[in-house]
């Protein structure tokens, strides 16, 4: 019978050890898992082979090929896509012929395959799972059998004896993986089995005596060497046995000690005093500094271990380093070539990408991603954003800093995932004793105007777009919070500060339902200042987002005939960014885009409200020009009562409170929103960004101006103006460029990055 091996998986439940090492090469007692299975094999008569190839295995083919050294012929099915263990199985069709076959996954395989081939052979069985007394659990579901061993269901809990888990392997007929359409994504568990189970198809179950551990994350991989190192695995060791449980490529070191179980690959340096074991194993190279303690952990190749570090249940990529003193807990992995700095604490479940280093001194809650610390630090826009690199620990922790202010706004929007960490923030704020106001808002910008409507000290909203999270942060006036206050946030959270109080003295959570109404009738009522009549305004507001229907509320209590679509002749909104922003087109259909909205906010400010304005953070230069045509006044950040009138005039960083604004000036005048645009002259604002690796380019600019260098630079140029700010967590520059047509921008825009290229070539050259 012919043997298929599914090399193919990802390995996402590894990584990071998986991006440089795939799960098919991950080394078992010195030898990768593929020449393990392929032996395994071998040993129970299977000598036909073919292996699913991704591409990460290339250097397995070249150093295998034809099995022959192994004792097998071995072919190799191409998968250059990701197609599942039933796609793959599918795609080697050709190969197989007509006879039926076993396809096994890439691991170790202690179940007995020969007598469950048999068993198939006699039952004329469409697919017979090979099962094992195992658990279910991840990659492993209970399969529900009859007493002549006919499956039944496949299920996610065990129920009784007449119960098993799916072993890693099955034999299946031509006809059985016909069923399935070629070069489609499809999984074993996930769609053909269940097929056919649907159409009535014969599945059988072999309950096998031996259990086939899955490789599906780091703690199956510990798992699955402490049953090798036990005996439970038959997996030849490989090195001469040196004392009981104790297996080395050489005599260990006087003043090691070595607790049984464990494996020292060759060329492995130990240093007096250190400890090693139980269920320790160590490859080829790597080391451990004296007085450090390593217990169920793995050291990959050349993986170091410093002096007085302590590692337990870790797992160590090739080139990767724990410093002196550092300490990693349970669960915690290192990819290749990454560093835990010296006396940093890894918390349970921490993982450091490939390349990447713990500060020294850090206790790290979180994964490392990014780079040091960068997968829970402030973008330029004031929002943390992120992936997997948000865990619940993280959110716990996270909330556990904020609560120690003494309460905390918090709110949710986009999907089941932002939803969670929401309440985990929430449950870290109550364990350090604050009050944590929940609300049903939905968007960023219904945080923010919790957080002044409450006078909370800090509001924390989580939006979940797709596979991404982000995180927004607004202070008590609801204004994104200042940039000193984001650092020390990002410090606290790197050492791990987190408030908690006795069981007594926990934070209640105080549920506040129809904040959107409320939200959207204060959006109304302090849009309308003054008295006067209100003409009702035809106004669209499509799309169906919660900033969306806020802002359809908030039009309505204000007047307006609010239409859910686009239509001819109707001006329109539309919240970006969560509120926080507004687009807008007029009766013409000609859009009108944040820059120039605020531009006629402003001039609703001078005309109908208390006559003055206020330039936002990196707000449009143009702002300055127009208010010194009319003699108007614009506070500007930095100068004297600028923060106090910005916080007061919720319209500009507020997309609902700005398009009702627009539409009470509109109510109370009768003008069209084109006309009271054409009040504002027309201007094109390009934002772009410069990489600068020399990283000196604005200082040398500085000098040639005669301004000074830390801040925005601002350039005038004929035709428009240029702006220039450094971004604090690259080596780059952010370009604003205003004129008053789009071709203009684009020449200023395109000498500016010349000049600047060439100020930062002469910076890297010297």
């Amino acid at each position: 019978m012919k043997a298929i091996v599914l090399a193919g998986g990802e390995g996402a439940r590894m990584r990071p050890l998986t991006p440089g090492l795939p799960k098919a090469l991950l080394p078992l007692l010195g030898e990768p898992v593929l020449v393990r299975a392929i032996a395994r094999l071998r040993e129970q008569g299977f000598t036909r082979l073919a292996v699913t190839m991704p591409p990460s295995l290339a250097s397995a083919r070249r150093l295998l090929g034809d099995g022959r050294e192994l004792g097998v012929s071995l072919a190799w099915i191409p998968e250059p896509e990701p197609l599942g263990t039933a796609g793959a199985i599918r795609a080697c069709l050709d190969w197989l012929g007509e006879e039926d076959f076993l396809a096994v996954e890439c691991g170790p395989l202690a179940l007995d395959l020969q007598a469950a081939a048999g068993f198939h052979r006699a039952g004329r069985a469409e697919a017979t799972l090979v099962l094992s007394r195992l658990p279910a659990g991840p990659g492993r579901p209970a399969v529900l059998i009859d007493d002549g061993g006919r499956v039944e269901a496949l299920i996610p809990e065990s129920r009784g004896s007449a119960c098993a888990s799916y072993g890693g392997a099955c034999i299946l007929t031509r006809r059985a993986v016909e069923r399935l359409p070629p070069l489609r994504p499809a999984g074993l568990l996930r769609d053909l089995f269940p097929r056919l189970l649907a159409q009535g198809a014969l599945l059988r179950g072999y309950v096998s005596e031996g259990c086939s551990p899955s490789l599906a994350g780091p703690e199956d991989y510990l798992r699955c060497l402490a049953g090798a190192l036990e005996g439970r695995l038959p997996l030849d060791r490989g090195l001469p046995k040196r004392g009981p449980g104790i297996w080395a490529a050489q005599e260990l070191p006087p003043g090691v000690t070595a607790i049984p179980p464990c494996w020292v690959g060759p060329g492995v340096a130990l240093e007096p005093g250190s400890l090693i074991g139980p269920h320790a194993v160590l490859e080829r190279g790597a080391s451990v500094g004296p007085r450090s303690l390593v217990q169920r952990s793995v050291l990959l190749e050349d993986a170091r271990v410093g002096a007085r570090c302590t590692l337990y249940g870790a797992v160590l990529a090739p080139g990767a380093s724990a410093e002196d003193g550092s300490v990693l807990n349970e669960g915690t992995l290192l990819g290749a070539g990454a560093t835990a700095g010296g006396e940093s604490v890894l918390l349970e479940g921490v993982r450091v990408w490939p390349g990447q280093r713990v500060p020294p001194g850090a206790r790290q809650a979180v994964s490392l991603v990014h780079g040091p610390g960068r997968a829970v630090r402030f973008g330029e826009d004031g929002v943390i954003r992120g992936g997997e690199s948000f865990s619940p620990q993280l959110l716990l922790t996270l909330g556990g800093v904020l609560g120690a202010e003494g309460a905390l706004g918090l709110g949710h929007g986009g999907g089941p995932w932002a939803q969670a960490l929401a309440r985990c923030a929430g449950a870290g704020a109550a364990a350090a004793g604050a009050e944590v106001v929940l609300h049903d808002g939905g968007c960023p910008s219904a945080g923010a105007w919790a957080a002044e409507r409450y006078a909370l000290p800090v509001s924390l909203f989580l939006s979940q777009e797709g596979d991404r999270v982000s995180l927004h942060f607004f202070d008590r006036q609801g204004l994104p919070l200042s940039r000193p206050r984001q650092r020390r946030l990002e410090e606290a959270l790197l050492r791990g500060e987190v408030r908690r109080v006795s069981p007594g003295r926990a934070g209640r959570w105080e549920p506040v339902a129809g904040l959107p109404a409320a939200y959207a009738a204060d959006a109304a009522r302090r849009a309308w200042s003054g008295g006067g009549s209100f003409t009702p305004v035809a106004v669209s507001v499509p799309g169906h987002a919660p900033a969306c229907r806020i802002l359809a509320a908030a039009l309505e209590a204000l007047g307006c005939v609010v239409l859910r679509r686009q239509a001819d002749g109707v001006p329109g909104f539309s919240p970006e960014r969560g509120g926080l922003s507004l687009s807008a087109w007029d009766e013409t259909g000609a859009p009108l885009p944040p820059h120039q909205l605020l531009a006629v906010v402003s001039l609703i400010e001078w005309e109908n409200g208390g006559g003055r304005a206020a330039l936002p953070p990196g707000g449009p230069d143009f702002l300055r020009s127009l208010a010194r045509s009319r003699d108007a006044a614009l506070l500007c950040p930095g100068e004297e009562g600028w923060e106090d009138l910005y916080a007061a005039l919720p319209w500009y960083r507020d997309g609902i409170f700005a398009a009702a604004r627009i539409c009470a000036r509109l109510g109370r005048t009768g003008e069209r929103l084109s006309t009271l645009a054409g009040r504002v002259p027309r201007f094109v604002v390009l934002r772009r960004e410069v990489p600068l690796p020399g990283g000196d380019a604005l200082e040398r600019l500085s000098g040639v101006l005669g301004q000074p260098a830390g801040g925005t630079l601002r350039l005038e140029e004929a035709g428009g103006v240029v702006r220039l700010t450094p971004l604090f967590r690259r080596a780059a520059l952010r370009v604003a460029v205003e004129a008053a047509d789009l071709e203009t921008a684009e020449g200023l825009w395109a000498a500016c990055e010349a000049r600047l290229r060439a100020l930062d070539r002469e910076g890297t050259q010297t």
